[in-house]
């Protein structure tokens, strides 16, 4: 949701030095919406277009006038490009809604293209983060000329992975995201709905919506991007839930990125290999507009369903993964839920605990643990070191006996745990990581429960101060191979800023706090409350195939499209 990585992902960067801009010039119009806003537009059109053609359509809020040469070059190579300023942006009239208009102004958007000349009725969408996002709700409204999307890290569910992941609000990722876009306006509407209700918030969920989706779709995540999840939500909903035109026809590639990481191997403090590169997904596009809105031949329905990346440890010589692999549908099929169960002394291990008594610690909001990489926005993200902050009195950390063989989880993390406080209200937070023979503690993934959501985002439930309650934090998913001699670990705090807001322990609402309390929480690590993290445990991981995405097309629909706007080259 960053202007200069949205701009990454729409052809990311082109360095193009043989076109120059006044080859083909764009003609502005303003487009009227169905409640009379007009939403300033380029068209780009070939020099020698004779016949109607499939188009291509991005809407960006960042400003259509960066984005001139990506119309000119997907012009120059032949197709009609609609660029256009999202409501209330830039040249656009209106007021930014941030994104509560997509589920319209898309669709009004695509009629028009289709009422033109030089187009043959099938339009394509394109774009990554917030270029993305806006391609959901357009899709959830069922446009009848929408032929095919290319959705990179977004999310179809705004609230859920966005602004409020497990009931707690993404302070980096959304205030300084809105700040940035003068759009700070919304924040307290955003607070005064905090739980999640239809009436407001269904604008920009497609919860409910799948079956109006009828389109095929490459979905592409990164597994420490910030709409890592949405964009798997985003493919199971169009794979399984949607309309007849996208049931089955979707793909989903996830990689080992941050966001505006995907041309990039350093992610964070880790250098990987080559392969961790995306030169592959463009010519899937390519394939799938070829065959979406032009009816040619291509290999899009032959490329696998999910191409996921299996992350493993870096520089170090044989160490698994680190490799590309398929699937038939996610998660993969072939893992077991394998429960590492929290001990006494600080160990992580797969017996079952004895009877260990609890551990208390204070979270005092007014010192929040800090933020040390992650799925994060605007602030570093990514596989960081966590010792600095696995040092704190108020972060309890867990770790496994070295491992005497590789360890792989691949599919959903989930984190059980038993816990009470002395307030009626506060957050636990998981986080996962790697520990290295050198003792670095890499970040995986981690999540966050506020506990007053504990049982669903639509309404509150406070604690009682002293009751243990169980509760299970998501941790989104990963694919991830430990190392023999590595160790698994997990941190266990209540505070993690400002990635997430920290909590006043107060039962106030969001950011209406005019005071604070410092909490007494409490982690139940004994037989009667078994405290864990459940891994998706790959067995025999090694006995699966690798896949090269570079040596999968035998031929390029258009071999001078992909040369032209592969980003990685």
């Amino acid at each position: 949701m960053n202007a200069r990585i949205s701009i990454f992902f729409i052809l990311a960067i082109i360095v193009i030095s043989s076109i120059l801009p006044g080859c083909i010039k764009p003609t502005e119009y303003m487009i009227e919406m169905r409640d009379g806003v007009h939403l300033a537009t380029d068209v780009y059109l070939p020099p020698n277009l004779k016949q109607p053609h499939g188009v291509i359509l991005i809407r960006t809020p960042y400003n259509k006038d960066n984005l001139k040469l990506v119309g000119i070059t997907l012009a120059k190579n032949g197709w009609p490009t609609v660029i256009q300023d999202m409501r209330g942006r830039f040249a656009s009239e209106g007021v930014d809604t941030v994104f509560r208009n997509a589920q319209t102004d898309g669709p009004d958007t695509l009629a028009w293209i289709a009422s033109q000349e030089w187009c043959n009725g099938r339009i394509a969408t394109y774009g990554g983060s917030a270029l993305g996002i806006t391609q959901y709700y357009t899709a959830g409204d069922n446009p009848p000329n929408l032929s095919c999307q290319f959705i990179a890290v977004a999310t179809p569910n705004l609230y859920k992975h966005a602004i409020y992941q497990g009931g707690e609000f993404r302070y980096s990722l959304v205030k300084m995201w809105l700040e940035d876009q003068g759009s700070l306006y919304i924040l307290p509407e955003y607070f005064d709905h905090e739980n999640y209700t239809l009436d407001y918030w269904s604008n920009v969920s497609l919860d409910g919506k799948w079956q109006n989706v009828n389109v095929p779709a490459i979905h592409i995540g990164g597994w420490y991007d910030i709409f890592l999840q949405g964009n798997i939500e985003g493919f199971l909903g169009y794979q399984h839930k949607g309309g007849i035109g996208a049931r089955g026809k979707s793909k989903l590639i996830i990689g080992p990125w941050t966001h505006g990481g995907m041309g990039k191997t350093k992610q964070g403090e880790l250098i990987y290999p080559d392969n961790a590169n995306d030169n592959f997904s463009f010519n899937l596009f390519v394939e799938m507009i070829e065959e979406y809105t032009m009816g040619a031949e291509s290999d899009f329905d032959k490329w696998p369903p999910v191409v996921y990346y299996v992350m493993g440890a870096v520089n170090e010589t044989n160490a698994p993964g680190n490799i590309w692999r398929t699937a038939d549908d996610w998660p993969p099929l072939l893992y077991s839920e394998v429960k590492w169960y929290l001990h006494e002394d600080g160990i992580l291990s797969r017996e079952h605990p004895g009877n260990y008594k609890p551990i208390t610690y204070i979270y005092d909001p007014t010192n929040p643990v800090p933020t040390v990489g992650g799925q994060n926005l605007n602030i570093p993200a990514g596989p960081y070191d966590q010792r600095s902050v696995e040092s704190r009195d108020d972060v309890l950390v867990f770790t496994s006996p070295v491992l005497e063989e590789p360890f792989e989880a691949t599919g959903p993390i989930k984190a059980i745990l038993y816990v009470s406080s002395d307030c009626i209200d506060t957050d636990f937070t998981v986080k996962l990581t790697d520990v290295y023979p050198d003792g670095r503690s890499m970040l995986i993934t981690d999540g966050i429960i506020r506990m007053r959501n504990r049982n669903g985002c639509d309404h509150w439930e406070f604690m009682e101060p002293g009751e243990v309650y169980k509760v299970e934090v998501d941790l989104w998913n990963v694919s991830y191979i430990w190392n023999s001699g590595h160790r698994i670990r997990i941190d266990i705090s209540s505070s993690n800023y400002p990635r997430f807001l920290a909590n006043p322990n107060t039962g106030e609402p969001m950011s209406r706090n005019t005071t604070y309390r410092i909490a007494h929480n409490t982690i139940y690590l004994d037989s009667m409350h078994p405290s864990c993290i459940v891994l998706p445990w790959i067995e025999n991981s090694s006995e699966i195939k690798d896949f090269n995405p570079n040596k999968f097309f035998k031929h390029s629909s258009d071999a001078n499209l992909v040369e032209f706007l592969d980003w990685e080259k």
